[in-house]
C-alpha cells in the first residue's frame, strides 16, 4: 500500500511538472509571437553579453529616481520623458515624440480649429523660435514675428524646455492671457508681449480681389497646408478661372507649411501636369521626384509670389516649384529654410513619432534646408503702416500683365 501511495505521489508530481512546463512553453511561444513588434533590436542587450548598447544604466536610473525622488513619480510620464529625450538626442529639431495629448493638438492645428495664440514654433540651436504667427490670429495681432526667440513664458525660463512643454504652456483656454518674453533681431533688450488666447478657426486659404489700373487681380493667400487646403485652393482656382481675373498674387507669408502632398497638389494648380514639384532625398541618398497629377487650372495666369521669414516647409516647396518652372517672381524676404520632410508614425496608446525621413530640393536641385529662398525683389515691411511687400507685388504683377 505504501509503495502504491509513493508511486501515485510521484506520478502527480511529474504530471504537474510536465503541465507547468507545457504551459510555460505555450506562453513563451505565444509571447514571442505576439510581442515581437515590441522587442528591442537584437543588438540591444546588457553589457555583460558584449553588446553595443547597455540598458542597465537606464534601469538603474529609473529605479533610483523612483526610490529617492521626494515627490510623486508617475511611471507613464517618466516613459514619455525618456522617449522624448531619446528622440531629442538625434539633434534634429523637427523629429519629436508626441504623447497622446500632443498628438491630439497636432491634429487640431492641421484641422484649423484650436484654442491658443496661433503661432508655429520650433527649436533651433536649442532655443524656442517662432516659425510664423498665423495670419489673423492673436499672435499676429499682438506683434509676434517670425524668428522671434522666446526666452520666457509667463516669467518661466524656456532654457530647459522641450518644444512640447513650451507649446503646452502657451496653449490655454480662450480668454486667458499668456506673457511671452522674446528676443528679436536688431532690438537690444528683451521684449514682453502679452497675448490673449482665442478659440481659433482658421480656413487655410482665402481669396480677395482688387481692381488696379483697370486690371482685376486675385490675392490668393495660403495660411497653412492643412486638412482643407487642397479643397479650398481648388475651389478658389475654379472661381478665378471662371471670372475675368488678369493676374494672381500668391501670398505665402507666415505660412509654416504642413502636408507634403498638399504642397505638390497646390503646385499642380500653377504648373503643367506631370511636372516635378519637389525632389526628396532619403537617408540612403536615393532621390525621388514628386510630380503633379492634378489639372493646372491656373497655368495660364501671370503670378507673383509673396514670402517672408515665416514662409517654411511646404510653403517653400510651392514657392521653389513655381520659381524653378519659370512661373513666378518672388517678392518679400528670405524664407525660413526648412527643407526637410517629416513622417507622422503612429505608435501604441495614441502616441506618435514625427520623424525627419528625408530632405527635399527644388525641381532644379536647389537645397533649402538652413538656406531658404532668396526673393527676386527684397522688400521689408518694418516700421511701415503700408504693406510694402504687397504693393511691390501688385506693381510687378501689373508689369507682367501689360507686357
Amino acid at each position: 500500500m505504501k509503495e502504491n501511495k509513493k508511486v501515485k505521489i510521484w506520478v502527480k508530481i511529474i504530471s504537474a511538472a510536465l503541465l507547468l512546463f507545457f504551459v510555460f512553453i505555450v506562453g513563451y511561444v505565444v509571447g514571442v509571437r505576439e510581442g515581437k513588434d515590441f522587442l528591442p533590436p537584437d543588438n540591444i542587450k546588457n553589457a555583460n553579453n558584449g553588446s553595443e548598447v547597455d540598458f542597465s544604466l537606464f534601469w538603474q536610473a529609473w529605479n533610483k529616481a523612483r526610490e529617492l525622488y521626494i515627490g510623486q513619480s508617475v511611471p507613464q510620464e517618466m516613459i514619455y520623458g525618456a522617449i522624448s529625450g531619446m528622440v531629442a538626442s538625434l539633434g534634429d529639431p523637427y523629429t519629436v515624440f508626441l504623447k497622446p495629448s500632443d498628438n491630439e493638438k497636432l491634429a487640431a492645428d492641421l484641422s484649423g480649429e484650436f484654442e491658443g495664440i496661433g503661432a508655429e514654433l520650433t527649436i533651433k540651436n536649442d532655443v524656442i523660435v517662432v516659425v510664423s504667427p498665423l495670419s489673423g490670429t492673436p499672435s499676429e495681432k499682438a506683434g509676434l514675428k517670425a524668428k522671434d526667440i522666446i526666452i520666457k513664458i509667463d516669467d518661466e525660463s524656456t532654457e530647459d524646455m522641450s518644444l512640447n512643454q513650451a507649446v503646452d504652456k502657451i496653449r490655454g483656454e480662450a480668454g486667458t492671457t499668456v506673457k511671452l518674453t522674446i528676443i528679436r533681431t536688431k532690438i537690444d533688450e528683451p521684449v514682453e508681449i502679452s497675448i490673449v488666447r482665442e478659440n481659433i478657426e482658421v480656413p487655410s486659404v482665402t481669396l480677395n480681389t482688387e481692381i488696379i489700373e483697370g486690371k482685376k487681380i486675385a490675392i490668393l493667400k495660403i495660411i497653412q497646408f492643412g486638412d482643407d487646403t487642397v479643397q479650398l485652393a481648388t475651389k478658389y482656382a475654379q472661381e478665378i478661372s471662371n471670372s475675368d481675373i488678369d493676374g494672381i498674387v500668391l501670398d505665402l507669408r507666415n505660412d509654416p507649411g504642413g502636408y507634403l502632398d498638399s504642397s505638390v497638389r497646390i503646385s499642380g494648380l500653377f504648373i503643367e501636369k506631370g511636372s516635378v514639384a519637389v525632389i526628396e532625398i532619403d537617408k540612403e541618398g536615393e532621390k525621388k521626384e514628386y510630380k503633379t497629377d492634378n489639372e493646372p487650372i491656373l497655368k495660364d495666369y501671370q503670378i507673383v509670389t509673396l514670402v517672408n521669414g515665416g514662409t517654411a516647409s511646404a510653403a517653400e516647396i510651392v514657392a521653389g516649384a513655381l520659381y524653378d518652372h519659370g512661373r513666378t517672381n518672388i517678392i518679400g524676404e528670405k524664407t525660413f529654410g526648412k527643407g526637410s520632410v517629416q513622417a507622422l508614425e503612429p505608435l501604441i496608446f495614441g502616441s506618435s513619432l514625427k520623424v525627419t525621413i528625408a530632405k527635399w530640393l527644388t525641381p532644379k536641385g536647389s537645397e533649402i534646408d538652413g538656406v531658404g529662398i532668396k526673393p527676386d525683389f527684397e522688400i521689408k515691411n518694418e516700421n511701415s503702416d503700408t504693406d510694402l511687400q504687397l504693393e511691390k507685388a501688385k506693381g510687378v504683377l501689373l508689369e507682367k500683365i501689360n507686357r
